[in-house]
């Protein structure tokens, strides 16, 4: 039995090159990038952000940067039928949300992200989404 058995494989990145060792690793596993969902969670913007006050920045110019960055270094021609998904909250909590509502068979998740004092003041996301998916989580070490 293969913890890969599915259709629905979420990978959360945090454009960290640790997040995309492991969506590379699961590209290259999988094959088929139709089976395979990458989702990226920004943090809700304070209304004290100068972007905000400056009404330059809002959460649609946000999402449209995160997809135009990832398509940058995985040009659509590659990845022209994976899925990507940008949401906005807390991202351990909308990542498990987002698994639960797609039925996700299996999460692939890079077990460090940002580091030092973001990492402390943040929690570890990894662990939280081991703790609250309802699906397998593989966790990919470097």
């Amino acid at each position: 039995m293969s913890l890969f058995i599915g259709d629905r494989i979420l990978v959360p990145i945090d454009f960290s090159q640790d997040s995309f060792n492991a969506l590379d690793e699961t590209l290259n596993f999988i094959k088929d990038p139709n089976k395979i969902t990458v989702i990226h969670v920004l943090l809700p913007l304070e209304s004290v952000d100068p972007g905000v006050i400056w009404s330059t920045l809002n959460d649609d110019t946000r999402k449209d940067n995160v997809k135009n960055s990832f398509y940058e270094r995985y040009p659509k021609s590659l990845v022209d039928d994976l899925i990507l998904v940008v949401k906005i909250g807390n991202p351990s909590l909308e990542i498990v949300d987002y698994a639960k509502k797609d039925n996700t068979d299996l999460i692939v998740i890079a077990s460090h992200g940002r580091t030092g004092i973001n990492r402390f003041l943040l929690g570890s996301v990894t662990e939280k989404v081991v703790r609250l998916a309802e699906c397998p989580v593989l966790v990919w070490r470097r």
